[in-house]
């Protein structure tokens, strides 16, 4: 019987390690992919693959049938974070500053937080949620989707309006997702006004929407708070509405096994995104056996990935081992179950793909000048796209007639199907973004080594063992059981965190000597980057031209500029000495310098400008200024703050 009883303890612990590390290896694979292409689109990957893993990675036949569900679900949970900017975090743990150090660190766990709760609460509605409730949700979806490609193509076809709209969206609106936000609330809204069935659908979608708008409106835009320098997107406290209101849903619904997950999300979330940086940092200072160049932002990507798919595998885990119940299967399963595939290997490569084909059309525009080819490159990647996608519509067109000879038997081998294609293509994806090469071979590993150990991970599985939840003696759990509760470790846990920020801040202080040169930034003090803002907004009068930087101008009377004036919009606007104006450069904040970004002729020219004593040393475009520097004073009516 101890014989048994042990057998069964280790082979229940090998399983839950192997649950862990394949949704950890593959939301680091995932994670470090969405680095390469970012945004939304990007995120959804790392989110697709996470989702299949944990349906997959449990001997739930329930679940295994709503692996493709899942992945949709994944994907559209951690779109939502990839709108918001979370590099300028990681400027501040290089300072000299315990206190901006410590910023640095609590903003990366809060708004880690906010993307990985956000993930959890979306992924766990395919486990929790009737099929034909997901089915309302996602035809919402779709026709929201509908109506961003009709924009997108829009916009790509008149390029006038989609300048006026970026520039709009960097001078008033925190360079936010505040148009995207717009589009959901207005198109949900009609939606609920004209499809009765689908309105509890659309209504979840406009009450996320208008979440949105309150958040940023009464946090950012009219609050004042920003976490990211001007050029960079404040959408955090937009997201954090959203957040809100999946929390409240989950609440009014009394889905307590989802409110569970989103715990365990909201603080493996944050863990993974400090965790991840205090983990790179002797890397990027150079520590001790650390010398030299590292793929070091690649290793932050995919250790984020890695800790935050652990940390949602974990609350999975709980959900299958305390027997959730399964979820009820009220419409047929194909149809939804073919747009969340659809959507996984068709859309999903077709919106990130674009950006592998973008270095290869630049280089051939550069040594294509001539313009003698037949067609442009850029058709060509499209007629290839569409032909590889043709098999994928095709082969989806007969599994929803019920021809099924071209797919696995089992839920779980569709499942693993789809999660290993779109890992691989993927990885094949970003090869042909950035081919292999002796200096970025360390890069390519950190790829290839999580996707194939995620591969043989879920290889290893057995799909004879699948299971369903009930048993005589561990009768299933409603999403609405009381008994979903986080526990006293998750509390203790909590109780840790301030602690383990304040030693990750004075480990980090204790690697380097002094503020990493061209990446250390501050936060408080005299030197904080918004106190140069502060400093630069105005009007400044053109003084004279010199060669180096802290000379001060003699008095010159052809000078080619008159004043400079730097608005709070980012706009920069410059008075020539003939009276005349030019418009339409913008400046914006990139590592510890204030840049200036000139246009003239429709070409653009970025500089930095530099500060020196009550000075300010900028280069300006080649019309204007042949060499050196322009020295600019802030008038006298113009102080700085």
């Amino acid at each position: 019987m101890t014989t048994k009883s042990s057998f069964l303890t280790n082979s229940r612990l090998f399983s839950s390690l192997r649950y862990l590390f394949l949704a950890a290896f593959i939301m680091g694979y995932g994670w470090g992919y969405r680095g390469t292409v970012g945004h939304e689109a990007g995120a959804m990957v790392p989110g697709a693959l996470l989702g299949i893993a944990v349906a997959l990675g449990s001997f739930r036949r329930d679940w295994h049938q709503r692996a493709a569900v899942a992945g949709l679900m994944g994907a559209c949970g951690w779109a939502w974070g990839g709108s918001f900017s979370y590099m300028e975090q990681t400027f501040y743990v290089l300072s000299d500053s315990f206190i901006d150090v410590f910023y640095g660190y609590t903003m990366l766990f809060f708004l880690g937080a906010l993307w990985a709760g956000i993930g959890a609460g979306v992924l766990v509605l395919a486990f929790t949620e009737p099929r034909s409730r997901l089915e309302q949700l996602v035809r919402v979806f779709a026709v929201i989707c509908a109506v961003f490609l009709v924009v997108y193509f829009f916009t790509l076809l008149m390029p006038a309006p989609r300048e006026a709209l970026e520039t709009l969206t960097v001078r008033r609106f925190h360079n936010t997702d505040w148009f995207s936000a717009s589009l959901v609330l207005f198109t949900s809204l009609i939606h609920a006004v004209l499809v009765k069935r689908d309105r509890p659908a659309s209504l979840l979608f406009f009450t996320c929407a208008l979440a949105w708008w309150i958040g940023y409106l009464s946090l950012t835009y009219f609050g004042g708070i920003r976490l990211a320098p001007l050029h960079r997107s404040e959408s955090w406290s937009g997201i954090l509405g959203v957040l809100i209101v999946l929390v409240c849903y989950a609440i009014k619904t009394k889905n307590r096994a989802a409110l569970m997950l989103m715990a365990y999300g909201i603080l493996g979330g944050g863990l993974a995104f400090s965790l991840a940086v205090f983990l790179r940092h002797p890397l990027v200072v150079q520590w001790g056996p650390f010398q030299g160049a590292w793929p070091q932002w690649r290793f932050a990507e995919d250790t984020f990935g890695f800790f935050m798919g652990a940390a949602i595998a974990m609350g999975m885990l709980r959900l299958e081992r305390e027997h959730l119940a399964p979820p009820t299967e009220d419409t047929k399963r194909t149809p939804l179950d073919v747009f969340a595939v659809f959507v996984i290997l068709v859309a999903l490569p077709w919106v990130n793909f674009r950006r592998h084909a973008a270095p290869w059309l630049t280089k051939f525009a550069e040594s294509h000048t001539d313009k003698t080819t037949l067609f442009p490159l850029w058709m060509g990647y499209v007629f290839l796209g569409v032909l590889a996608t043709l098999p994928v519509v095709y082969g989806l067109h007969l599994y929803l007639r019920g021809n099924r000879r071209f797919v696995p038997a089992s839920p779980f081998g569709k499942g693993a199907a789809v999660a290993l294609t779109l890992t691989w293509v993927t990885v094949a994806g970003y090869t042909y973004h950035d081919p292999i090469s002796p200096t970025n071979l360390l890069g390519h590993m950190l790829l290839w080594i999580p996707a194939a150990a995620a591969s043989l991970l879920l290889m290893s599985y057995i799909p004879s063992a699948e299971t369903l939840p009930t048993d005589s003696t561990n009768p299933v759990r409603l999403p609405s059981d009381p008994g979903w509760k986080v526990g006293k470790t998750y509390a203790l846990t909590w109780a840790f965190v301030p602690v383990l920020l304040v030693g990750m801040t004075v480990l980090s202080m204790a690697m380097q000597e002094g503020p990493i040169e061209g990446m250390g930034r501050k936060r408080f003090g005299v030197d904080a980057y918004w106190r140069q803002t502060a400093r630069l907004l105005g009007t400044w009068q053109a003084l004279g031209t010199v060669s180096r930087i802290g000379e001060v101008p003699v008095a010159q009377t052809n000078v080619p500029v008159s004043t400079v004036t730097f608005g709070e919009n980012r706009s920069v606007q410059v008075t020539l000495s003939s009276g005349e104006k030019s418009e339409g450069h913008t400046w914006f904040f990139k590592n510890q310098y204030i840049w200036v970004r000139w246009k003239i002729a429709g070409k653009l020219q970025e500089e930095p400008l530099q500060f020196s004593k009550d000075f300010l040393y900028v280069i300006c475009p080649a019309d204007w200024l042949k060499v050196g520097y322009l020295v600019l004073k802030k008038t006298e009516n113009d102080s700085s703050l």
